[in-house]
């Protein structure tokens, strides 16, 4: 059984290419399925204050949280923090991981990375989908800022190729996932980050969709979070990911410690035929469908 990380960055400021081979081969980790990178890399942030942000967005106060987003964003959609400016590329580098995929084509896979912001999104895909190794797409409404319509062209032509969708929910006008669920009876969605910034109070929505699946990427979980998602789902519809190289910082494991979130996956009170599900299984399952 393999183990597949289904959702990490690619971004050499931050890890390099040779760096990530190292620590895959020192936790056992086969392949990764890379992302370009969406922005410049961002300071540490301290793990004070991912909790205090992990409690908000499962609390009734959730929308706060929204509010809170918006007020980082300059009039550009860039992120403020701290004083500085760091930007959100509104296309990301597919040219980067294609590289990747061709210098280590038994270790890598690929999402492209795509924003329907831009008139030639559909272009973009249909140059990248003929590429070895790109495996789906990836969206991201929260920070390229779209409303969840403006992807239905993305989806239809997803699910006419089989291929799924890695998509990053916005607060509002940004998270409505049914939009797509409902419009494309076939394709696959993989939620980023245990559906952030919904996360319970959509799990039980997809439940009952064998089309819909989860990501336990991020240090915007934590090990009880991701517990409680594995217990409302199932084992079935969750996909180990890592969203490396943020926030599992580690001097000694060289700049990223790649065994944090699979230490939580390994220590889940779940059958090792379901754990294994989850590292690796699932994730050949849902690209076994493409066409």
């Amino acid at each position: 059984m393999p183990t597949i990380d289904a959702h990490a960055h690619l971004d050499e400021r931050m890890l390099q290419v040779p760096r990530m081979l190292e620590q895959m081969a020192a936790r056992g980790v086969d392949r990764v399925i890379l992302i370009p990178c969406m922005n410049d890399p961002l300071p540490h942030t301290p793990k004070a204050l991912l909790w205090t942000v992990r409690r908000l967005l499962c609390s009734p106060l959730h929308k706060v949280a929204g509010a809170i987003h918006r007020s980082t964003l300059d009039e550009e959609g860039n992120l403020k923090l701290s004083g500085k400016r760091y930007r959100i590329y509104s296309r990301p580098d597919n040219a980067t991981v294609a590289a990747a995929l061709a210098a280590h084509p038994q270790h890598f896979l690929g999402w492209i990375f795509l924003n329907p912001r831009l008139p030639d999104h559909l272009e973009e895909l249909e140059r990248w989908r003929a590429v070895p190794g790109f495996v789906g797409v990836k969206l991201h409404p929260h920070w390229h800022d779209w409303k969840i319509e403006a992807a239905l062209p993305i989806a239809r032509r997803c699910e006419a190729l089989g291929l799924p969708i890695l998509i990053h929910l916005g607060f509002g006008e940004g998270g409505r996932w049914q939009v797509l669920a409902d419009a494309c009876p076939k394709l696959r969605l993989v939620f980023a980050h245990a559906g952030i910034p919904h996360f319970q109070r959509m799990w039980h929505g997809i439940a009952a969709d064998r089309r819909l699946f989860l990501d336990v990427s991020s240090p915007y979980l934590d090990e009880e979070l991701v517990r409680d998602a594995v217990r409302t789902v199932g084992a079935e519809r969750v996909l180990y990911g890592t969203d490396a190289p943020y926030g599992f910082v580690s001097e000694e494991a060289g700049g990223y410690d790649y065994g944090a979130i699979l230490g939580w996956v390994q220590r889940l009170p779940n059958r090792a035929a379901e754990i294994d599900r989850m590292l690796g299984d699932n994730v050949l399952e849902l690209l076994a469908a493409q066409r």
